[in-house]
């Protein structure tokens, strides 16, 4: 239990520097990610988040960068963040919003109301989490009967070929060495992964695109429409971190029916990044 709450205070204490880095807090900065939070939400239903006027809460909330859209949809909105360094940054961000609730605690030890939420939002988190179902058995009893879960999970890249996994596979081994690195020299090593690795794979992804052909197999091809700045930010969030788990679609599937959820609403989203799944709790 010693080790694990250690390991826990080693992934909070890396993404509270992460959010104090890239704190999002330029409001150009949070235009360049507007459509990639669209992409994001694409999953839940086209009626549900124009309707508006829903208390949402966002697991994991970092810098706020997410939370800045859903305000546009929320009565009220939960932010759940356990770092003290992007707490400060919420803080900062939201403090003089009436209809945030700002919590500096943890996604299964937290204040938000049982069965009070229209909307949960964890994006990017939970495969962080040591027993990331716990975490989502956590969230669902927090949604009210008829309310929904938007999640994104890193994706254990089942669609993908072979020497795309492998890839992968070989950029794991890094991963884990990398986050073993103290602060500084970890920064600059996902600094220069940006520079020699992302920033070449999306330019390399655009003019594939441009010439009629598909980039869907070049690793990081994703980032072939977003500016530089978050493919640093994800440099340090993907080689960064010390824990990091990927789950299939029948894996996430599986997690869901355990904790509760209708599994018959489950739906992924057909764009990158994926697994970024909804599904509703059952009324």
């Amino acid at each position: 239990m010693e080790e694990d709450k250690n390991r826990d205070d080693h992934v909070i204490s890396h993404f509270g520097g992460e959010w104090k880095t890239f704190n999002y807090l330029d409001s150009d900065r949070l235009e360049e990610v507007r459509e990639q939070f669209a992409a994001y939400v694409s999953p839940l239903p086209n009626e549900f988040l124009q309707r508006g006027n829903h208390v949402i809460a966002d697991f994991g909330a970092g810098s706020g960068r997410w939370a800045h859209f859903l305000l546009d949809y929320a009565s009220q909105l939960w932010l759940v963040e356990p770092g003290k360094e992007s707490f400060t940054v919420l803080q900062q961000r939201f403090n003089k919003n009436d209809s945030v609730r700002l919590l500096n605690e943890t996604v299964s030890e937290n204040q938000v109301p049982g069965d009070s939420l229209d909307l949960a939002v964890s994006l990017g988190v939970l495969h962080h989490l040591p027993d990331t179902g716990l975490g989502i058995q956590d969230i669902f009893k927090k949604i009210k009967p008829g309310g929904y879960f938007l999640c994104y999970l890193y994706y254990s890249l089942e669609n993908k070929p072979i020497i795309y996994r492998l890839i992968w596979n070989i950029s794991d081994k890094f991963r884990f060495g990398i986050s073993k690195l103290p602060y500084r020299p970890r920064r600059a090593v996902c600094e220069v992964i940006a520079v020699l690795v992302y920033l070449p794979l999306a330019k390399l992804s655009k003019l594939v695109e441009k010439v009629g052909r598909s980039s869907k197999n070049i690793p990081l091809h994703h980032y072939k429409d977003l500016n530089f700045y978050v493919m640093r930010n994800d440099a340090y969030d993907r080689f960064g971190t010390s824990l990091e788990k990927r789950f299939s679609k029948a894996q996430i599937s599986e997690m869901i029916v355990k904790a509760g959820f209708d599994v018959a609403t489950l739906k992924f989203s057909d764009v990158e990044p994926f697994w970024t799944f909804a599904v509703r709790k059952p009324a």
